[in-house]
């Protein structure tokens, strides 16, 4: 059975918890504002302020809290970088796990018969 958050991420903000929901509309905003995921991606390893409040600010959706930026700052990109890259992750692959995916085909293995 699948887990109904499976490929959502959890990040702790300001002593609050939020979920990342991979959804089309965060894919679409985040690759119309940084060109494809790669971009984004390579912008997160930059620790680039701007480039995480927009994936933090997708992922969480309508209920972002007014002082998202505050939060995402006060956070750290450093300590929060790993789990929007992940996040990241999960949009280029329509909400999956790569790893999952991967892992549910046969021959998906090097070596398969």
């Amino acid at each position: 059975m699948t887990d109904l958050l499976d490929g959502h991420v959890s990040l702790a903000l300001g002593g609050d918890t939020f979920t990342l929901a991979p959804t089309l509309g965060a894919a679409m905003a985040l690759c119309r504002a940084h060109q494809s995921f790669g971009a984004l991606i390579d912008k997160l390893e930059a620790y680039d302020l701007p480039a995480a409040i927009d994936v933090t600010r997708a992922g969480i959706g309508l209920s972002a809290p007014g002082d998202l930026d505050a939060r995402v700052y006060d956070a750290g990109v450093m300590n929060i970088a790993p789990d929007l890259i992940r996040f990241v992750i999960l949009l280029a692959n329509g909400g999956r796990s790569p790893k999952a995916e991967a892992e549910d085909k046969p021959g998906s293995r090097p070596f398969d018969a």
